[in-house]
């Protein structure tokens, strides 16, 4: 009897549930292999976690699936130009999720929502963007996954409507941080930071060519802090793109993303790793590789600082623009500055996200010694007890 997450089982489900068998190339087939061999060997997966990422990785794979038969039914999707975006990348857990969301409030801007992500097809229609039924199935299938849990909203918020980030398009390719962050996965992880990139960022705008076919906007702003690390790759296939580099005392950043990934691991196994997951040393070697893409092209990037964005947010968003020639009129003001209004008073209510240095092994000179280069290459202000 196959095991409910062999790469095989999957496929043949994905193909026989969708009633489609293009699977618009080949990109994916490995890393499903080999994350298909850790989820059954090492990702110590409970009964419900078994269910939650066989639902997700069979919604990713159908998803693909549509892609490639949309492309076909759909032929000018091919002659959709992705202008100047705008990504919002950096150190994680530094501010980059209400930036990209300050961005995304402008009307003028198009940014991808979850269930549209989780459910790309048909193209989605601008008459029909806010009452799309994908919307109801996409909270459904994120309250099944764990992800509407009041602990997960207290660290990120998720929901259908929601700016979502860009490494949830690439659950279509297969190839996504998002995974490494769920659940233990260490061969799929080494496959993932050793790969060419391109072809995932390839996938990426073919994606967003599909969705803004029926619904576009002036220009698409994304996000995912795991550009750092591709800068290069995304820079060759989005050659006009401006870049926001989030930076944050990494004091402050590591326990935060520590205790994330810790969460994350607990909607889908009871084994949840000890320390920091590694993420000392990642996001150091991401901020350095993404320091020299910055160096090449420094025209095509802005810094945005915690400190300084939670002070002016409109003011620092201004500079963003400025610095990409994107004007910034009245009205779009307006409207940003109604978003956070409503956002403020959202987080308010919301839950809480409480975590610790020392409960993931973390303590400030060892961060230092690690993200010294950082702090000073990147002029970070720290945040320390005085």
């Amino acid at each position: 009897m196959s095991h409910p997450l062999e790469a095989r089982t999957l496929m043949r489900d994905a193909q026989e549930q969708s009633g489609l068998s293009d699977w618009g190339g080949d990109l994916f087939r490995e890393p499903l292999e080999v994350l298909s061999r850790d989820l059954i060997q090492t990702a110590n997966l409970n009964a419900l976690g078994v269910q939650r990422a066989r639902r997700r990785l069979l919604d990713n794979l159908k998803g693909r699936l549509a892609l490639a038969e949309d492309r076909k039914r759909f032929a000018a999707i091919a002659d959709e130009a992705i202008t100047r975006p705008i990504f919002v990348a950096g150190l994680p857990r530094a501010g980059s999720t209400f930036f990209h969301n300050l961005l995304a409030a402008d009307p003028a801007n198009r940014s991808p929502r979850m269930w549209e992500i989780m459910f790309p097809s048909p193209p989605p229609q601008e008459a029909t963007y806010d009452t799309d039924p994908r919307i109801a199935a996409c909270h459904e299938a994120l309250t099944f996954e764990g992800f509407m849990s009041p602990e997960i909203q207290g660290i990120h918020p998720f929901g259908a409507e929601r700016p979502e980030e860009c490494n949830f398009l690439w659950e279509m390719s297969l190839l996504t941080v998002n995974y490494a962050a769920w659940w233990s996965v260490p061969n799929y992880a080494k496959l993932l930071y050793s790969i060419d990139m391109k072809p995932v960022y390839e996938e990426q705008k073919r994606a967003l060519q599909h969705l803004q076919h029926r619904f576009k906007r002036d220009r698409w702003v994304l996000k995912t802090p795991a550009h750092d690390w591709w800068m290069a790759d995304l820079l060759e296939v989005f050659p006009d793109a401006g870049v926001v580099l989030c930076h944050r005392d990494p004091a402050k950043v590591l326990a935060s993303l520590s205790n994330n990934l810790a969460v994350n691991h607990s909607l889908f196994s009871d084994h949840v790793p000890a320390g920091s997951f590694g993420m000392l040393d990642r996001q150091s070697q991401s901020m350095a590789r993404v320091a020299a893409v910055r160096d090449q092209h420094p025209e095509q990037f802005f810094d945005a600082h915690y400190l300084e964005v939670q002070a002016d947010p409109l003011a620092s968003l201004r500079k963003c623009y400025e610095r990409f020639g994107v004007p910034f009129t009245d009205d779009r003001a307006a409207a940003v500055s109604a978003h956070m209004d409503a956002d403020r008073a959202a987080h308010a209510k919301g839950p809480r996200h409480s975590y610790s240095m020392e409960a993931f092994d973390l303590d400030y000179a060892g961060i230092d010694r690690v993200m010294g280069g950082y702090i000073r290459d990147f002029n970070v202000s720290l945040e320390r007890p005085a």
